[in-house]
């Protein structure tokens, strides 16, 4: 892991709104190298998935880069026409979105969609990227690949659809895979294997990752490095044993305080809650972001001026943080605004279930269950055209006078 891959410097993307232009992310700077997997965590709001968006230029009508470059194998993205866009996405870099129902389309089979991504970067046929496709299909652990490639999205559990959605990232072996929050719609079984299934992508492929999430088990789990946004800025990075083990920032200490520790009890290491909120995006404070929420906050030093991302210089491997007084983190150390919780004797018993039990009534054979056994679908022919008539596509925006089917 030598070669630098994806390099973003200074990076400001903003959103335009009716009340003006609203700064989501503020000189943001990090680095990948090849085969490396990077976490970026923070709260909800922090700018995370933003970054992303900026690397696949997702951002939308109303979002804009408005300073810094964001440099991949070299070459600034930020200079790449449209048409060079489409031919790295996909190929070089692919995202994994944080819903996978909504980034498929119910209108395909998973097949199609599968294909259609061989077909427009490698102009593969059909019974070369059927073979393919049951290869990657495989790969992510789904079993009766003919079965899943011949099913709808709606026909697949939560599970299915995100491993659909990496094998459908990972179809052309792109160098660099963002994941954004890939495990927060599942369950925690489910999410478990998804966390084994990217690490197994990642060794077998050698892909280099971009890990957004909330989770920061994960985030040891699975990278090598972490960046800790806050208010649209980086306030911590280093490797994951330095920012987990020795954390710097107030801020990092406060996620740590707030996630549970298997095997110790909830009386020995109470979870403590950081007091506040995160400021809103078009409330820029100068000096510290974390200053109206951080007990450590000292007036006249911590609002100065811009603070830069300092060298703690804690070990071989860099490790910054932005924080004046960092140094004195370990004195400064203080209880969060949650109290340890008390012990509660059980009282009287409130409720009591035994021998419960649940009826559903069958409907009767009615007009649509007749119609399920026949070969044409009529029925559903006349509902389309209704629809397509009054109000178009509904998933995909057509107009009215175009019919989707």
């Amino acid at each position: 892991m030598t070669s630098q891959l994806l390099t973003i410097e200074g990076l400001h993307v903003s959103y335009s709104t009716r009340e003006g232009a609203i700064p989501a992310v503020a000189d943001v700077s990090l680095s990948l190298q090849q085969g490396e997997s990077v976490g970026l965590v923070g709260e909800s709001g922090c700018g995370k998935t933003t970054v992303a968006l900026a690397i696949m230029r997702y951002l939308g009508a109303n979002g804009r880069i408005v300073g810094g470059r964001i440099l991949f194998k070299g070459r600034d993205l930020l200079q790449f026409r449209p048409k060079m866009l489409r031919q790295v996405r996909g190929a070089e870099i692919a995202m994994v979105y944080q819903e996978p129902t909504t980034a498929l389309n119910p209108s395909l089979t998973i097949g199609t969609q599968l294909r259609e991504v061989l077909h427009y970067h490698r102009r593969a046929h059909k019974p070369e990227a059927t073979e393919r496709i049951a290869q990657m299909l495989a790969d992510v652990r789904l079993a009766e690949a003919d079965h899943v490639m011949a099913a709808y999205p709606h026909q697949l559990s939560g599970g299915q659809q995100q491993r659909v959605v990496i094998a459908m990232a990972l179809l052309l072996q792109p160098s660099l895979l963002l994941l954004d929050e890939p495990t927060t719609a599942l369950d925690v079984t489910i999410a478990a294997g998804i966390v084994e299934l990217i690490k197994a992508v990642r060794q077998k492929f050698g892909t280099s990752m971009l890990y957004i999430s909330h989770d920061l088990g994960r985030v040891m789990e699975v990278c090598d490095r972490v960046y800790v946004m806050y208010a649209g800025q980086v306030i911590e990075s280093g490797s994951t044993a330095q920012v987990f083990n020795a954390p710097r920032h107030p801020y990092t200490r406060g996620l740590l305080r707030a996630i549970s520790l298997p095997g110790v009890q909830k009386q020995t290491r109470p979870l403590q809650a950081m007091r506040g909120q995160p400021p809103e995006p078009s409330q820029r404070l100068v000096g510290c972001a974390f200053g109206p929420r951080c007990d450590a906050f000292q007036p006249g030093l911590c609002d100065a001026g811009k603070l830069p991302l300092s060298d703690v210089g804690d070990a071989s491997a860099r490790h910054h943080v932005r924080c004046v007084r960092w140094q004195d983190i370990d004195t400064l150390d203080t209880p969060s605004a949650t109290p340890p919780p008390t012990s509660v004797a059980p009282g009287l018993e409130i409720l009591r279930v035994a021998a419960l039990r649940k009826y559903y009534p069958l409907p009767r054979r009615g007009r649509q269950e007749r119609y399920a056994g026949r070969t044409s679908p009529l029925p559903l022919r006349r509902a389309r055209a209704r629809l397509s008539r009054s109000w178009g596509n509904p998933v995909l925006g057509n107009p009215p006078w175009r019919r989707w089917w």
